[in-house]
């Protein structure tokens, strides 16, 4: 069994234990889930999928925006 896998992350290879779930890797980038939706060979996982060794991780920052505009009329 492996112990480690290699996934490129935004374009740059990691080497990663071959254990690593999508919830650990918001943890390794610094990210809440909040704040972006990481994307795996161009599709969202859920957050206890593992990580397979040649994966291509891209995200989306997930951003809010409010109306300036009151709904009450």
């Amino acid at each position: 069994m492996r112990k480690t896998i290699k996934v490129s992350i935004g374009g740059e290879e990691r080497t990663l234990p071959a254990n690593t779930q999508l919830s650990d890797l918001y943890k390794i980038l610094g990210f809440s889930k909040w704040e972006i939706l990481l994307l795996i060979n161009g599709k969202p996982r859920s957050d206890d999928s593992y990580l397979e060794d040649g994966d291509l991780v891209t995200w989306l920052r997930i951003t809010l925006h409010e109306s300036p505009v009151s709904e009450s009329r």
